[in-house]
Formats: structure tokens, sequence, C-alpha cells
């Protein structure tokens, strides 16, 4: 759903039509399509598996968080949003796992708050 709408949208920029100083030229109607479709597919992959990703470390480690903690509060969703914000910046070293971690539990707060639980 969402990876295949953002893998659209970041297909709609306009054509480069001069690269370097030189015109770019124009290919056939049908490659230029395949061309779009191939990139929109890869696009919406990476985007639909980014998102089932985030998904599945946030809504698992909730329901582990609830169940240890054995409360259903405000306290589950940030934490489990830390934990997902820290997954995700897992790769780039402890530094930016750190501010995944305060920025991912931030948004779950606001996101919480705003869906009234």
């Amino acid at each position: 759903g969402m990876g295949v709408f953002l893998g659209a949208m970041s297909d709609m920029t306009p054509p480069v039509t001069v690269y370097k100083g030189k015109e770019v030229p124009i290919a056939p109607i049908k490659e230029q399509a395949r061309a779009v479709l191939r990139q929109t597919g890869e696009k919406s992959l990476y985007w639909c598996r980014n998102f089932a990703f985030i998904t599945g470390v946030f809504s698992g480690s909730e329901c582990i968080v609830e169940k240890i903690r054995g409360r259903n509060d405000i306290w589950n969703p940030t934490i489990s949003g830390c934990v997902t914000g820290a997954a995700i910046q897992a790769k780039q070293g402890p530094q930016a796992a750190v501010m995944g971690c305060m920025g991912f539990a931030a948004f779950s707060i606001v996101i919480d708050k705003i869906m009234g639980h």
C-alpha cells in the first residue's frame, strides 16, 4: 500500500533532458514506460520492506513490553518507539541508534496523544 504509493511518487519527477550541457536523446515511449515501471517497482519494494520492518519491530516490541510490564499506558509505545528507532539506525553506529531511539520514541508519544489513547 504505502510502499507502492511512495515508490510511484518518487518517480513523478520530470525527465532529464539536458545532462552536462548536452541534450539527452529521447527513447521510444515503450522503452521509457518500461524503465519507469521497473524503477517504480524497485522503489516500491524498497519502501514496502522498510514499512514491514518498522511495523514488525514496533508491534513485536510493544507486545513484549506490554507483556513484561503488565499494563497498557503511554510507556509501552514510547519504549517500542525507542527500540524501533534504534533498530532502524543500528547500522549507522551507536550515536545514530540513540538519536533514532529518541526521535522514534518522541514520534510515538505524539501519535499516541493524537490518536487519543
